[in-house]
């Protein structure tokens, strides 16, 4: 009888063992996942996801489930080969060991979606699930109400800051996506001069947990300025731009390479995106800028600029905002404002006004008051700049970020511009009607 009751307890003990060593590996295998899962880019097609997960990690399993026509989607990516997962060839360049230590930032993107519908996402980590409360919702294909939250200069340059406190707040007022508009990272002197020490900067940021969380809540698009692009110059003479650039695209990947199949030496960041019947231009004001005593100073350069017109003259979006780390209608705090480059800047402005484009807003930061210009146009509406300061400037919960409402009827859609502090108290509030800003 004793002989049974051991052999009954041995095998007891071997199931627990077991038991416990299965639920050891998948812990294992959870810790895989570092940061995010973060959406980005979204269209009625498309979506583009970012993680962090650990070098261990051989493959990504995504399983979309379609809750109006119950069909679900399975999407395999081999983690090995980067040519399956990022969304440019130019990753080739940085996909190692080397750059990027123990953690692997991953840009994958999700094809086949389907409009104005909801999508819960499951996320495996070689074949273990490490996140279920997800959901993507695609742009709806009727008129609704739109809100976005916009945010720059959070400065987390230590691990004691205290500057993304501000995102608790930022993360209890309704929102569809967030816009960041530069200095989203601060690179020191040293972090400016290494790629490898860029990443790791940009990987402390992201595993901060209120930062993580808050980047799971909602997608968001970024553009730079100069703590994110670099240091002293922040310009065209910066020597390691190519860096910064591609350290960039592995954390912000905007925009799928179909959508966007440009050579970034021409564009830089610059990037449009389009959300129902609002349409966001993210300028780049860093990487083709020149020095102002040189001759025929550039701030956007020549195919920046063109680009930008012909995108925006193809545009049928109620309000079209530009975002700009520099201020454009107006002097900044710090930089050289858009408006001291006089040509360049007279000819933009030139151009918007003879091609008639109608719902034009600026979004700009560089400023340490909340406020919203406005200049006239001899035969043109005027001309809107919201301006209001960074979330965390100098690493403290002492900050401001922006959510733009749109909503209406068709051709009476109104959009409300709002600025809150630390707290999320409203400290700034202005509407905009459609017809006051149309030709």
């Amino acid at each position: 009888m004793n002989k049974y009751l051991l052999l009954l307890a041995s095998a007891l003990l071997l199931n627990v063992n077991s038991s416990f060593a299965q639920k050891k590996t998948e812990a294992e295998e959870t810790s895989k996942l570092i940061a995010g899962p973060m959406l980005s880019y979204i269209d009625n097609y498309h979506a583009q996801m970012w993680l962090l997960v650990s070098k261990e990690t051989k493959e990504v399993t995504i399983k979309l489930e379609n809750f109006d026509e119950d069909r679900n989607q399975e999407l395999v990516f081999d983690i090995t080969d980067p040519m399956s997962h990022n969304n440019s060839g130019r990753y080739n360049l940085h996909i190692s060991d080397y750059n990027n230590g123990d953690e692997i930032p991953i840009v994958l993107t999700l094809d086949e979606l389907i409009p104005d519908i909801e999508y819960n996402v499951q996320i495996y980590l070689d074949s273990v699930l490490v996140e279920e409360e997800m959901d993507i919702y695609t742009p709806r294909n009727y008129l609704a109400d739109i809100y976005f939250l916009l945010g720059h200069d959070l400065n987390l340059s230590d691990e004691n800051d205290a500057g993304d406190g501000i995102l608790d707040a930022m993360a209890e007022v309704e929102s569809d996506f967030m816009v960041w508009m530069g200095n989203n990272v601060y690179f020191n002197d040293e972090e400016a001069d290494s790629f490898k020490k860029m990443l790791e900067k940009y990987k402390s940021v992201r595993k901060r947990e209120k930062v993580n969380n808050f980047m799971k809540l909602m997608p968001h698009i970024a553009t730079w300025n100069n703590m994110d692009f670099g240091l002293n110059t922040s310009d065209t003479r910066f020597a390691l731009k190519d860096s910064t650039l591609m350290a960039f695209n592995l954390f912000w990947p905007n925009a799928p390479k179909k959508s966007y199949n440009y050579t970034f030496r021409d564009y830089g960041v610059y990037k449009r995106y389009d959300y129902e019947d609002v349409e966001i231009f993210m300028l780049d004001n860093r990487m083709f800028k020149t020095p102002l005593n040189q001759d025929n100073p550039q701030f956007l350069g020549p195919d920046q600029i063109n680009r930008f017109i012909n995108e925006i003259m193809a545009s049928n979006a109620a309000f079209k905002f530009i975002i700009s780390g520099n201020s454009v209608l107006s002097e900044g705090k710090d930089d050289e404002p858009f408006t001291d480059y006089v040509e360049e800047y007279e000819e933009l402005m030139r151009r918007l006004h003879l091609s008639r484009i109608n719902g034009v807003v600026f979004v700009t930061g560089d400023t340490d008051d909340a406020e919203l210009l406005k200049e006239e146009r001899e035969y043109g509406y005027p001309l809107y700049e919201l301006k209001f300061p960074g979330l965390s400037a100098d690493g403290m919960l002492d900050g401001n970020f922006a959510r733009v409402k749109v909503e209406g009827d068709y051709r009476k859609r109104i959009c409300t511009l709002q600025v809150y502090d630390e707290s999320g108290k409203e400290v700034f509030k202005k509407r905009i009607h459609q017809t006051e800003i149309s030709y």
